[in-house]
């Protein structure tokens, strides 16, 4: 079933073997990414090397992107092509970077077997400063939550006879586990949003969702909307199916509505994919009018939706339960999982789209993977009806994060501009000026990891922002932020 498709579904396996090949990076924006690196504290190929390291461990330069030709970054960056040369070798080495003959030079973010963690934590922190508080990194990156302990219980708790009827058979069940696809479906069922399980598919984590719906509706060279700041998995998705993104303002109160309905009429997009509730980074929820405009414009322009909505349950302020953007119509997808909610670590999302949908998305995912763990299945499955437990835990160790992440933000780093997110785990911050991917070196080298702006956009922009996490321990959270102002400092007298 297509709705409003305006090309032939895309190959999936096809588009995954060319995902490397529309990452590429050009020599002009990586100059920019690369900032103030020549620091006359080393070799010029160490220098570029170490600044390198910190972009891709970052995420600045994520797995997957092409860098340029050393020829065309040597004379980018005033150096020699050998320079460039023996940097590059450096982090082939720390399989941080592979070459494929006659296509170029990618970010792998892998390890060779013989690299230790050890070594890795000596070589980081060998140009650290020896403070006590160095002992270890602090990551302000994730805003992964932590398991809930009732995760734990219900592992223990799973009955034997039903695992000994599963294993009886060959546990292949692509579409899902018959009793979690009625769990997902009374969950929406109770958000106001009537729902069979044969508008389920569950899938290997929301990405996997996200991915196998926008495949059937886009094609490479197909344009799809998207909001600007937008979550990096969708960005990198997307890209690696082909499709020409397009960004959609997105502030405050959440996708301009406007600009929205400007771009579809004018573009005519094959998709339009966002996130109505607690949107990543910004942490913004749409309100019921906003809901309501994004399913009026999407019907008028026949365009299928796919809204991500991970972090529903993890609402601070406002509506914790409010009716899903799929109540406005048939062509909206909606993505879910029981990551945020509940325990990452089960790797089980889900996919509600029309039951035609289901059924065509169920035979392609069973040629891909045959079908999610079924154990972690049957664990989402006795999960889910404590839902309101789990969005009560959520709320109150979110709440007081929150607080506190606010508060150090506040005392120590006085002019940036944090926007107050309504649920989540991070903050997206409003620097005082352009300077974030500067920043986000500096901070390496004091001992913190934090996102720069430019992370979520669909080009490149936004350096006058960062995602700053406070899902972890409260106590890092601030130690984080205390590093970050000294790395501030360094940034504002270097400008």
């Amino acid at each position: 079933m297509r709705f409003g498709s305006h090309d032939e579904p895309v190959n999936i396996e096809q588009a995954s073997a060319n995902a490397f090949r529309l990452a590429a990076v050009g020599a002009n924006r990586l100059l920019r990414l690369l900032g103030d690196w020549q620091r006359g504290e080393g070799s010029l190929h160490d220098e570029l090397a170490a600044q390198l390291r910190a972009l891709i461990r970052s995420g600045a330069l994520p797995s997957g992107s092409r860098l340029p030709s050393e020829r065309s970054l040597g004379a980018a960056l005033s150096v020699s092509r050998n320079t460039v040369t023996k940097a590059l070798d450096a982090l082939r080495s720390e399989g941080l970077l592979s070459s494929r003959q006659g296509d170029g030079t990618y970010v792998t973010v892998s390890r060779k077997p013989s690299q230790s963690r050890g070594g890795d934590r000596l070589r980081s922190f060998s140009d650290q400063p020896s403070d006590e508080r160095m002992r270890h990194r602090i990551d302000l990156r994730s805003a992964a939550l932590p398991g809930l302990p009732m995760v734990a219980d219900e592992l223990n708790a799973v009955d034997g006879s039903r695992l000994r009827e599963l294993v009886s058979g060959h546990g292949y069940i692509p579409a899902g586990l018959s009793e979690l696809r009625e769990a997902v479906a009374r969950y929406y069922s109770d958000l106001g949003l009537p729902t069979t399980p044969e508008h389920i598919l569950v899938t290997s984590g929301a990405q996997q969702a996200l991915r196998l719906a926008a495949a059937v509706f886009i094609s490479p060279g197909a344009t799809v909307l998207v909001e600007e700041p937008t979550f990096r998995g969708a960005i990198e998705s997307l890209k690696a199916l082909g499709a020409r993104l397009v960004g959609v303002d997105s502030g405050p109160d959440g996708v301009d509505v406007d600009d929205l309905a400007r771009k579809v009429q004018a573009l005519r997009p094959a998709l339009i994919v966002l996130q109505s509730t607690v949107h990543n980074p910004t942490g913004t929820v749409l309100d019921g009018f906003r809901r309501s405009r994004v399913a009026s414009i999407a019907a008028r322009g026949d365009v299928p939706v796919i809204d991500d909505a991970t972090l529903a349950d993890t609402i601070i302020d406002g509506e914790r339960r409010p009716i899903p953007l799929a109540a406005g119509g048939e062509q909206i997808m909606t993505v879910g999982s029981v990551s945020k909610s509940f325990w990452g670590g089960l790797r089980v999302g889900w996919l509600r789209a029309h039951p035609d949908l289901v059924a065509e998305l169920a035979a392609i995912k069973g040629g891909e993977d045959l079908g999610t763990s079924v154990l972690a299945q049957i664990v989402a499955s006795r999960l889910l009806p404590q839902i309101e437990r789990a969005r009560d835990e959520r709320f109150r160790g979110l709440t007081e994060h929150r607080r506190l992440a606010l508060d150090a933000v506040g005392e120590l780093l006085p002019d940036w501009t944090p926007q107050v997110p309504l649920g989540g785990g991070s903050l997206w911050i409003r620097l005082p000026g352009q300077g974030a991917t500067a920043l986000v070196q500096r901070a390496e080298r004091r001992g913190v990891r934090l996102l720069p702006g430019p992370t979520f956009s669909v080009d490149d922009r936004l350096d006058d922002h960062v995602r700053l996490s406070y899902a972890g321990d409260p106590a890092e959270t601030r130690l984080g932020v205390e590093l970050l102002a000294g790395a501030w400092g360094e940034v504002q007298q270097a400008t």
